[in-house]
């Protein structure tokens, strides 16, 4: 390929990308904005939702010693007896209520049993009073973080606005290939080059294509406002670039399955999620007989071996203890433990917890099952020995989510992602605003060339007003 055809090619390209890029970034900009701003708020989720609904999470800190976690549990059991609860927090927080979820039913329990018209209950972890119910359907003013959570998932339109959403961030993934393209410096129009008569004097030297893209990735501070919002929308897009084709893609995971797998699975060797999902579902399928026969379980023995049993007084600090006794084995060590529940079909107890190797505290964590007859741990299951694949996917959900780090770590990627939402919001308006702007250019050129040739035949001017 000669110079020439490789720079008519290359012009040609960049043409038919920046077409696709604007007129796609236009489709998704309303999308985005919302996605963006919403996404900023969702960074903060827990803070935010424990500040609307401050009326059933907050109490007030008292001097006493908190009731167990199982005494609480009961104390729930007790007050709901017609709906399930196996599933328990490992922890209080002395200024919190405790929180217990109600199950959800699937399948054929689904039809035996009513559904809640709650879906949280919150108790006073100092005397077990209940301090309310919680129905986050509702329109009501402590369930805005919830109501803004799935405006951001599914546009409040349930499995149309996800497939939406779905469509949108695919669009967007492929739109942060071509962005990237457009930024790079123009190809030298051999065209043109040819026609130039060969000066004189010794031409300079082009520069490098490193040192024609750097302009690219500054923001000019003393300029117009055009000039600023195109600034903007190629430094933004180039520094962040990564973070935002994390968001992209894994919104596509989120919300389109059927493209996102299959396209894990060949490029990154992705096993899916269709296991883990499962067996969340059949243990979350319980009965009130087996939920009210927790407490019955015969007390852990002392020794060790077959006598060993695991009954709900004791099972948090149980799972804990073999928690760490694996994780010890391994090499790692648990930072955190999170839920437990009770899976009444298998007659297992499973607690979920995060060593210094997992990936985040949700799809990257770990998780530990014993059987409660015998107190025997049946399956470990480490998030760190995860497949590649796995691992790709985890940390896609983790970084969207803001799944990541504790304490002052957590927070400041907090705020990290809340300005990579506003950051998404600021490429999508200012994307909106250069087109308008080249639209009106383009239309202003066309009326002085109409003008100019119904000046050029007599007729009159065509005044208009852009």
């Amino acid at each position: 390929m000669t110079s020439l055809s490789f720079s008519s090619f290359a012009s040609n390209l960049r043409r038919i990308c920046l077409w696709i890029h604007r007129y796609t970034g236009l489709v998704m900009a309303g999308f985005l904005i919302m996605a963006g701003i919403t996404g900023s708020l969702l960074a903060f989720h827990e803070e935010l939702d424990d500040m609307f609904n401050y009326k059933l999470a907050q109490i007030e800190r008292q001097d006493g010693p908190q009731l167990p976690i199982a005494t609480l549990h009961d104390k729930v059991i007790a007050a709901y007896p017609e709906y399930n609860f196996s599933s328990m927090p490992t922890s209080l927080e002395a200024d919190k209520s405790a929180v217990f979820s109600v199950d959800r039913a699937r399948g054929q329990s689904a039809k035996n049993q009513p559904k809640a018209p709650f879906q949280e209950v919150y108790v006073n972890p100092y005397n077990g009073d209940i301090v309310g119910t919680r129905d986050k359907d509702a329109w009501a003013w402590r369930n805005t973080m919830w109501k803004v959570f799935w405006l951001h998932r599914d546009l409040l339109l349930g499995d149309i606005g996800k497939l939406l959403l779905g469509l949108i961030a695919l669009i967007w993934t492929i739109n942060c290939f071509i962005g990237f393209y457009l930024t790079f410096p123009r190809a030298i129009n051999g065209k043109k080059a040819l026609q130039k008569t060969v000066p004189k004097t010794t031409p300079k030297k082009r520069a490098s294509f490193i040192k024609r893209w750097l302009p690219a990735w500054k923001i000019r501070r003393k300029t117009n406002t055009f000039k600023l919002n195109y600034d903007l929308h190629h430094a933004f897009g180039l520094w962040l670039w990564l973070m935002l084709f994390v968001i992209a893609w894994s919104s596509v995971g989120f919300n389109l399955k059927s493209v996102y797998q299959p396209v894990m699975q060949a490029v990154v060797g992705f096993e899916g999620r269709e296991g883990k999902r499962e067996e969340k579902g059949k243990s979350k399928t319980t009965d009130k007989s087996s939920e009210q026969a927790m407490s019955a379980v015969a007390p852990m023995s002392t020794e060790t071996g077959s006598n060993t049993f695991v009954y709900k007084a004791n099972s948090i600090a149980y799972l804990t203890e073999q928690a760490h006794i694996a994780a010890q084995k391994n090499g790692v060590t648990v930072q955190q433990t999170f839920g437990i529940r009770r899976l009444t079909e298998e007659g297992q107890w499973q607690m979920r917890f995060k060593t210094d190797k997992d990936v985040g505290t949700h799809g990257g964590a770990s998780s530990i099952t014993v059987s409660a007859a015998t107190g025997k741990v049946e399956k470990v299951t480490f998030g760190y020995q995860s497949a590649f694949g796995n691992k790709i996917d985890q940390w896609c959900s983790t970084l969207h989510m803001g799944h990541i780090g504790q304490g002052n770590a957590h927070l400041l990627y907090q705020i990290f992602l809340a300005m990579i939402g506003l950051a998404v919001a600021v490429l999508s308006a200012t994307g909106v605003y250069l087109w308008v702007k080249a639209r009106q250019s383009r239309l202003k050129q066309k009326l002085t060339i109409k003008n100019k040739f119904s000046n050029h035949y007599g007729k009159p001017a065509i005044k208009k007003q852009l």
